[in-house]
Formats: structure tokens, C-alpha cells, sequence
């Protein structure tokens, strides 16, 4: 049988990464926020709560306020124009 062959030299190793730089040491964390006295000398103001009624006139003046009533077209439909335009 014949003889094995002499196997080939391994390659080098790769080069080794340079070390990591040292870690920086954290600045000091931030102090808590001081509460500063407000100017009118009162403290938080609490709302006065709303009767049912001021809620119901509140909601329904809601978006309905913005609305544009349509244009029929006055009192003879045949002559509208279409156009909410006042002459």
C-alpha cells in the first residue's frame, strides 16, 4: 500500500483585531426637575363640573357649528342656481 503524502502546512493564523479603546466613564445623570412656585401664589386650579345640560349644549354646538347650510334654491326650485352664493 502506498504511503500517505505529507498534507500541507497549515496557513497562518489571521491577525488578531486590535483591543477595544476603554470605556469612557458615564457623566453624572441629570438632577430631578425642582418644581418652581408659580406667580399667583395659587396652586393647581380644579374645573368646576358641568351639569348635564352644559355638556349637552357644549356637544351639540360641536361641529354642527361649522356647517354651511345648503342652497335649495329659494322659493322657485326651477330658477336655483346651486350655488350657496349670496347676491
Amino acid at each position: 500500500m502506498p504511503s500517505m503524502p505529507e498534507p500541507a502546512p497549515l496557513p497562518p493564523p489571521p491577525p488578531t483585531p486590535p483591543a477595544p479603546a476603554p470605556m469612557v466613564e458615564p457623566e453624572a445623570p441629570t438632577p430631578p426637575p425642582i418644581l418652581m412656585p408659580t406667580d399667583d401664589g395659587e396652586g393647581s386650579k380644579i374645573k368646576k363640573r358641568r351639569t348635564k345640560r352644559q355638556e349637552q349644549q357644549q356637544k351639540s354646538s360641536g361641529t354642527n357649528a361649522l356647517r354651511i347650510p345648503l342652497n335649495t334654491g329659494g322659493t322657485n326650485p326651477s330658477k336655483g342656481t346651486g350655488l350657496n352664493i349670496p347676491k
